[in-house]
């Protein structure tokens, strides 16, 4: 036989049951929530600040090295100028001192070249022969052209002689001789041409 059920009635008055309570939830107007300060959000604000502060100290140090770059690109400008202004008056200085240096050799070569000469024609008159003459000299740095006269026939290559034994010249030939009239008597025309050691 089976197991008789047993069935349980209770008489005894209910108590309606209790609805457990609803948070109420306070809703923002349109449907948002209200923005709460919970943990994660506080450490999200605290590291953007970090963040804004390093970035703002980082972008004032490099303003304040770019001005401070400028000024002293600019005080190196002016310093420029300055020492342009120098270097050009160095420049005319030494254009100067060329010039100068120059000058000076020309007046020893002249100097030197006094002292030469002045043997040379003392050395000339000596060397001329006795009815020759000269009657132009034309000098060209180490060179002297020379036109004159002669009676004689020998007259030139007596001179030619004399001159080649001199210790100044190096070199004495012959441009021309030839035979013309001068103040009604037939000479010798002559030109020489010398070269100085």
């Amino acid at each position: 036989m089976s197991k008789p059920e047993v069935i349980g009635i209770n008489l005894l008055k209910r108590e309606p049951k209790k609805l457990a309570k609803r948070e109420a939830r306070i809703r923002a107007p349109k449907g948002k929530l209200p923005f709460t300060f919970d943990r994660d959000t506080i450490v999200i604000l605290v590291l953007v600040a970090i963040f804004l502060l390093a970035f703002g100290g980082y972008a004032w140090h490099l303003s304040s090295s770019i001005k401070a770059k400028e000024k002293l690109l600019i005080r190196k400008r002016a310093e420029l100028k300055k020492l342009e202004k120098v270097y050009a008056r160095i420049g005319a200085l030494e254009t100067k001192r060329k010039e100068l240096e120059r000058m000076v050799k020309v007046v020893e070569k002249l100097s030197a070249d006094r002292e030469r000469m002045v043997h040379f024609f003392g050395n000339l008159e000596a060397t001329i022969p006795p009815i020759s003459w000269l009657s132009s000299l034309e000098f060209k740095g180490k060179n002297i052209n020379m036109k004159g006269y002669t009676l004689e026939d020998r007259g030139v290559a007596d001179f030619m002689d004399n001159l080649t034994h001199s210790s100044q010249i190096s070199r004495c030939r012959l441009g021309y001789i030839k035979e013309v009239k001068f103040s009604g008597m037939r000479v010798k025309e002559f030109s020489l041409s010398i070269s100085f050691k």
